[in-house]
């Protein structure tokens, strides 16, 4: 199954049509108020930099389009926002980018070797290290990793041991591992394993980078495991199973929540919620939050939508909304929430900002773009699908 998932993505990466995105293309305009959003797309290699209308949702390309290395497949931004990272699972290694004052992008003269098959990035929340999922093959059980780099500016050096296999001793085959999530306090890392359908677990030393497998891992989930989510407040992991239609949810044991057995002595076990897991669409593949409200979303690669839900803050039970999905483009690949409000309106229930959602789809070289009602949770569509560059691939938002 993780093996065709690959093959899939991969032969998407054949349209040499480059299409021009602009303002244009969406019917909300970009005026005052922006944030950035930042796309890759695999049909021309590249990495770009839009503006976001927080009044609206619309979109403005910012600088000029920059390469990326072959297949770029998802993007990483430092917490100080001052450098993004995407890895290129065509050409086994990462481009790294500043991210200039005004969210522009400048390229960074050659790329960092990772192992076989980058896809999943992710980045602990003090912006020390860069951690790398290596699906590898099917057929070499010593194919699957995580590289670990240290991060200094837009500069990435791989720790000592890296990369840390993801495989368990005596395992026959790869296991896969396609995306990583690093927990809230930075101690832990989950890796889901797309091969052999678990979350690999792991602790972080904080000062070396180094990770050792926690004794409880790997974490049976549903069938071939894609996108990992943590929540905003740290206490639970959803795992978006592609092959089984579903969404595995577990509570952390971390040093800011109370899932654990003695609360004490957190250790980064991880138990499965009250009846996990629950129902998705067709191929779910990435999950995102809200980050100031209680609304999780997971995109269904093969229904051409996302599932909405809410999620219990002490319990991680996932509850559908009403509608409980929205509509995308043809395969959709990647999504990203961005706060519409700044300052005392974030997460106040009482001025219920307006937030914006935004899906890559693959299939259609498009954007599609939503507001996110923080009342309800429910997306509603902004404006006409963007059209974009082909075959976009990830999207992230700041």
């Amino acid at each position: 199954m993780g093996m065709k998932f690959r093959s899939v993505l991969a032969a998407l990466v054949v349209s040499l049509l480059i299409l021009t995105a602009c303002s244009s293309n969406n019917s909300v305009p970009a005026t005052s108020g922006t944030g950035i959003l930042y796309l890759a797309a695999q049909g021309n290699t590249t990495i770009s930099a839009f503006s976001v209308a927080l009044n609206g949702g619309g979109l403005t390309q910012v600088g000029t389009s920059l390469g990326t290395g072959a297949a770029p497949f998802a993007l990483a931004i430092t917490p100080a926002i001052n450098a993004l990272f995407v890895t290129n699972n065509g050409a086994n290694n990462l481009s790294s980018y500043t991210i200039n004052s005004d969210g522009s992008l400048t390229g960074v003269t050659g790329n960092t070797a990772t192992g076989a098959n980058p896809m999943g990035a992710a980045i602990d929340p003090a912006g020390k290290f860069l951690f790398v999922a290596n699906q590898g093959t099917f057929h070499d059980p010593k194919s699957g990793t995580i590289s670990v780099f240290t991060i200094q500016g837009t500069t990435l050096t791989q720790v000592t041991g890296s990369p840390f296999a993801t495989e368990m001793p005596g395992e026959l085959t790869g296991s896969g591992p396609v995306s990583v999530a690093v927990s809230a306090t930075g101690n832990y890392v989950y890796a889901a394993n797309q091969f052999d359908d678990t979350v690999a677990a792991f602790s972080v030393n904080t000062s070396s980078g180094v990770l050792k497998a926690l004794g409880a891992s790997p974490y049976n989930v549903g069938t071939s495991p894609s996108g990992l989510g943590i929540s905003p407040n740290g206490g639970f992991l959803y795992v978006a199973n592609t092959g089984s239609d579903n969404v595995s949810a577990f509570a952390i044991c971390d040093a800011i929540v109370t899932s654990c057995s003695n609360v004490n002595a957190p250790d980064g076990s991880l138990t499965p919620v009250s009846g996990s897991p629950f129902p998705a669409g067709g191929g779910p593949v990435a999950i995102a939050f809200d980050p100031a409200f209680t609304f999780v979303y997971v995109v269904d690669k093969q229904s051409y939508q996302v599932s909405q839900y809410s999620y219990g803050t002490g319990s991680g039970v996932l509850s559908p909304l009403s509608p409980p999905a929205i509509s995308t483009g043809t395969t959709p690949v990647s999504i990203a929430v961005r706060s519409g409000a700044t300052g005392t309106n974030i997460g106040n229930t009482l001025t219920n900002p307006t937030d914006y959602v935004f899906v890559a789809n693959n299939g259609a070289s498009t954007i599609s773009a939503y507001t996110l009602t923080t009342t309800t949770g429910l997306l509603n569509v902004a404006g006409t699908p963007f059209t974009t560059f082909s075959n976009p691939s990830a999207v992230a938002v700041k």
